[in-house]
């Protein structure tokens, strides 16, 4: 009887501890992943419009987590740079610190490096050996594009310029934005300026994104951009001089 309790009991011991061995094997099998630490990710680009971005931004060669938005790590571009004056080609690199990173962008960041708007990124997968390369190619870094690219395109084109009349007679494609918007008065004159450049409280677009009564507009436009970061960039481009 007691020989049948101890076979019990060295049996129940060995499942324990046959399921902590395959435990430790899936483990293992985690360590074998893709391992970043250590590399190098290095970017090659002919850039425009890097000047365009000032405080709280960076422009960055960034390393980024799985569905992460704020960077592990960065390199900024505006200081860290070799560059060509003419062509607009630069290089640059950055060591990557950890091995969460999953992807390398050329990206803009905040204060809390938080990802405003990415122009190029690469997954570190599709990468062996220790250097990470990511070519850019030409790239238009401007603000004023970032804007267009994130919320006139995406958002905003389809009522102001994609049908025959555009709401408000203001035309929001590529290409035609900027002088639309930039010290150009609304067709009602008393709604005021649409966009004038170092004062963005001042500013008919602004007023009209922030759902601002004065602004004499019967469509709600505030809950049409969601983030707070892109209103904040649109915001911070006008005080910084709406440069194109």
């Amino acid at each position: 009887m007691q020989m049948q309790k101890n076979s019990l009991i060295f049996a129940a011991l060995f499942g324990i501890f046959g399921l902590v061995a395959c435990d430790e094997g899936d483990i293992i099998e985690q360590d074998e992943a893709v391992r970043t630490a250590g590399k190098t990710a290095c970017l090659t680009a002919n850039v425009t419009g890097l000047d365009t971005w000032s405080s709280p931004y960076s422009v960055v060669l960034a390393g980024f987590a799985e569905g992460g938005s704020n960077a592990v790590v960065q390199k900024q571009l505006a200081s860290s740079i070799a560059s060509d004056a003419t062509s607009g080609a630069i290089t640059t690199s950055l060591a990557l610190t950890s091995d969460d990173i999953a992807t390398i962008e050329l990206c803009v960041t905040n204060r809390l490096r938080e990802r405003i708007v990415t122009f190029a990124s690469m997954p570190v997968t599709q990468t062996t050996g220790d250097t990470i390369r990511l070519n850019a190619g030409t790239v238009d870094l401007s603000m004023f594009k970032s804007i267009q690219d994130l919320v006139f395109t995406t958002t905003c084109a389809r009522c102001h310029g994609l049908g025959a009349t555009p709401a408000g007679g203001l035309t929001l494609v590529e290409g035609q934005s900027y002088a639309q918007l930039v010290d150009c008065e609304s067709r009602q004159p008393q709604r005021g300026i649409r966009v004038v450049p170092g004062n963005a409280s001042q500013s008919l677009l602004h007023k009209v994104i922030h759902g601002d009564p004065t602004a004499g507009v019967t469509f709600d436009h505030s809950n049409m951009i969601k983030e707070t970061t892109t209103v904040a960039l649109i915001d911070n481009w006008i005080n910084q001089g709406a440069k194109k």
